[in-house]
């Protein structure tokens, strides 16, 4: 796991195959690698890896490609009041999902906590085989905070692709939410 302080450093979503940045060939640069990840938008990434070898397939048929964000296909995945506390925390959900034809064999985890800059939620962690969803809670408190969640995503490809394995680290956009006098998460 990366330690609260470097997760919170981090502003927007750094990509990189793993154990270099890409486009850099070093390990002390951060970079978007191109071809290998990339961002759709703010909050949305894409990893992809090929065959390393030529084989039966190739190109697109071959492509395993992983997307994934903060505010998924509901808009309730950005930050919002968590119903599994009855409104009192403050929650997200980082979701990857593979597709291609490795994409079953694609190792996906994923971990996710909130923050108010402050102070910062439990981490919670999920893996799962071409998929892999989580969302990390944090109470709110009544003074006006804004909310945002920070994540780690690791992927490891099926063996003969390339790269073997790449990282990220996203956030979601900020949102500001409050306690009111019920003790319920409202927008100030």
């Amino acid at each position: 796991m990366t330690c609260l302080s470097a997760a919170l450093a981090i502003s927007a979503v750094s990509l990189s195959p793993s154990p270099v940045y890409a486009g850099t060939r070093s390990p002390a640069t951060p970079g978007v690698s191109q071809g290998t990840a990339g961002l759709d938008d703010e909050e949305t990434f894409t990893f992809t890896a090929e065959p390393a070898e030529a084989g039966i397939l190739s190109g697109a048929a071959a492509r395993i490609t992983c997307k994934g964000s903060f505010k998924g296909s509901r808009a309730y995945d950005a930050p919002h009041p968590a119903a599994s506390s009855k409104k009192r925390k403050i929650n997200a959900h980082l979701s990857v999902t593979c597709t291609g034809p490795g994409a079953g064999a694609t190792l996906v985890t994923v971990s996710s906590r909130m923050t108010d800059g402050h102070r910062a939620g439990k981490a919670s962690s999920k893996r799962g085989f071409g998929k892999a969803r989580t969302g990390g809670d944090l109470a709110c408190v009544k003074s006006k905070r804004a909310y945002r969640a920070v994540g780690l995503v690791v992927i490891k490809f099926p063996p003969r692709y390339s790269p073997p394995s790449a990282t990220g680290r996203p956030s979601s956009v900020a949102k500001a939410f409050k306690r009111n006098g019920k003790g319920i998460c409202v927008k100030p």
